[in-house]
C-alpha cells in the first residue's frame, strides 16, 4: 500500500502559517507585559488604602489597651509607601523545513515572570513638640467647630470636656493604688459626677436641636471672645430646660448671655466655665472601658476598679468599652493580641466605633508626625 504526502507547495503554506501564529502568541505575551502596570494600581491603591485603616485602629486600640495596663502609648507613622514592579518576559521562535521531503519544524516558547517589591517607611512619633500637643488641652474652638461640622456632639463633649459651669466630668486619672484611700468610695464619688455631666450634656444636646442656645464669637478691643447665649423668645417647655440648666451650671437665672472662659476659680455671674482636656488625657478616659480580664486582675497587673456602668440597665456610662477574649474574636471591628488576650470593639458597638473614630480623627487634627525630629526606618518587604 502507498501513502500520499502532500505536496510540497502545500506543506510549505501550512508550515509558514503555523510560523505566524506562534510568532504572533509570542509577540502577544511580550507586549502584555505593558498593560500589566496600569492594572495593579486600583487593586493596589485600595489594598493599601484598607491596610492603613486597620493598622491605624489596631495602633490606637493597643495603645489604649496600654494605658489601661499603666504602659505609655506609643506611635507609629507610615511615612511613604513605594512599590516598584518586576516584570520578566522573554519568548523564542525556531522553525526549520525541509522541502526535499523531510519533516517541517516550528517551535515557540514564551515565559513571563512577575514580582513585587514594596518598600514602607516608618516614622516614631515623638519628641517635644509631639509631647506638648499630646499633654495641651484641646481649644475649645476645636470642640465647637468639630460639632458644627456634624461629629457626635455627646461624645465629643463627653470624652473632650472635664468641666461646664460647675459640673464636672468623671476623672480621667488612674484610682490611687490600695491603701491611700477608699477605692469603692472614690468610684462612687466619681461615678456620681459622671451621671450629672452626662445629664447635662444631653440637655445642651436637647436645646441645640431647638436651638435655644448658641456659641457666639464677637470681636471687642481685648481681641476675639466666645460667648454662650440662650434664646429669649422660646416657648415654656423649652424654658423650663433652659432654666434647669442653667441651675446646674450654677449661672445667673436673669441673664441670658455668658462670657465662655477656661478657669475654675473666681468665675464671675457672667461666666461659664468651659474645660477641655488634652488629647492624652482623654485617651485615659476612654481606657477606662477596657474590660480586664480576671486572671491579670487576680494577679494585680493592673489597678482593679470598677467598669463605669449603670447598675440598673448594665449599660456602660462612657462611650466606649473593649471587650477581652482568649480565643480570636469573629469579625471584630477592630482588634489586638496583648498579654495572651485578645482585646477588641464588637462590630455591633456603635457607641464605641465612633468614640475610637473620634479619638483618631482628632490625633490626626492636632498631633504632628514629628518627622524632623524622630528618626527615618525604611523597610523593604516580601
Amino acid at each position: 500500500m502507498q501513502m500520499r504526502t502532500a505536496p510540497k507547495g502545500h506543506r510549505k503554506n501550512r508550515f509558514y502559517l503555523q510560523l505566524f501564529f506562534l510568532i504572533l502568541t509570542a509577540a502577544c505575551v511580550l507586549s502584555g507585559c505593558a498593560a500589566f502596570g496600569p492594572r495593579h494600581i486600583p487593586r493596589d491603591r485600595f489594598s493599601y488604602n484598607e491596610a492603613l485603616a486597620k493598622s491605624t485602629r489596631d495602633q490606637m486600640l493597643l495603645n489604649l489597651v496600654r494605658i489601661r495596663y499603666l504602659e505609655e502609648p506609643v506611635f507609629l507613622a507610615v511615612s511613604s509607601i513605594l512599590t516598584q514592579y518586576v516584570y520578566n518576559a522573554g519568548a523564542g521562535v525556531e522553525a526549520s523545513i525541509d522541502l526535499g521531503g523531510g519533516t517541517d519544524i516550528a517551535t515557540a516558547d514564551a515565559n513571563l515572570s512577575y514580582e513585587e517589591r514594596p518598600t514602607i517607611t516608618y516614622i516614631p512619633i515623638e519628641g517635644r513638640e509631639f509631647a506638648q500637643q499630646m499633654l495641651s488641652t484641646i481649644p475649645a474652638e476645636v470642640i465647637f467647630a468639630a460639632a458644627q461640622e456634624g461629629w457626635t456632639v455627646e461624645t465629643l463633649m463627653l470624652i473632650g470636656l472635664n468641666r461646664i459651669g460647675a459640673v464636672e466630668n468623671m476623672s480621667f486619672e488612674h484610682i490611687p493604688p490600695p491603701g491611700q484611700l477608699d477605692l469603692s468610695m472614690q468610684f462612687q464619688r466619681e461615678l456620681k459626677k459622671l451621671k450629672q455631666f452626662r445629664h447635662v450634656i444631653k440637655l445642651l444636646v436637647v436645646l441645640d436641636d431647638l436651638e435655644a442656645y448658641e456659641v457666639r464669637h464677637e470681636v471687642e478691643k481685648a481681641g476675639k471672645k466666645r460667648f454662650l447665649v440662650f434664646a429669649k423668645d422660646i416657648p415654656e417647655e423649652v424654658q423650663a430646660l433652659v432654666s434647669e440648666l442653667k441651675q446646674l451650671l450654677r449661672l445667673s437665672p436673669n441673664r441670658n448671655k455668658f462670657l465662655i472662659t477656661g478657669h475654675a476659680t473666681d468665675v464671675k455671674e457672667e461666666e461659664v466655665s468651659i474645660q477641655t482636656r488634652s488629647l492624652m488625657a482623654m485617651m485615659n478616659f476612654i481606657a477606662k472601658g477596657v474590660e480586664v480580664p480576671p486572671e491579670h486582675l487576680e494577679e494585680g497587673r493592673v489597678l482593679n476598679y470598677e467598669m463605669p456602668t449603670d447598675k440598673r440597665s448594665g449599660k456602660m456610662l462612657i462611650p466606649f468599652r473593649m471587650h477581652s477574649s482568649r480565643k480570636r474574636p469573629k469579625d471584630p471591628f477592630a482588634a489586638v493580641r496583648y498579654h495572651g488576650y485578645w482585646f477588641y470593639i464588637d462590630n455591633r458597638d456603635i457607641h464605641s466605633k465612633i468614640t475610637l473614630g473620634t479619638i483618631i480623627s482628632l490625633f490626626r487634627v492636632l498631633a504632628p508626625t514629628g518627622g524632623g525630629a524622630a528618626p527615618i526606618l525604611t523597610l523593604p518587604t516580601g
